[in-house]
């Protein structure tokens, strides 16, 4: 695997610009790059925090539904040993 930015630098060297300016190119390609992966990615991240909420929403349900079994069950049995 190569190593991009640094090819790229090597690359704008051999084309006889000054290293200032290829660095500044260079770092200006991967700011570019930064930002369309950014925007790529928005989607993805808000679906992402959207599963998230809906998982502590399950999360919240499950515990309920066990809460309500264990309370039920309990009821069940104190009623089953109560009542002849």
């Amino acid at each position: 695997m190569t190593n991009m930015p640094i090819d790229f630098f090597r690359a704008l060297r051999s084309a006889k610009i000054s290293a200032d300016e290829a660095q500044k190119v260079v770092e200006s390609l991967e700011g570019h790059i930064a930002v369309k992966i950014s925007e790529a990615n928005a989607s993805l991240v808000v679906e992402l925090q959207s599963m998230r909420k809906d998982m502590g929403t399950l999360r919240w349900l499950l515990v309920a539904s066990i809460a309500l079994t264990a309370v039920a069950g309990t009821i069940g049995g104190y009623l089953a040993a109560v009542l002849p």
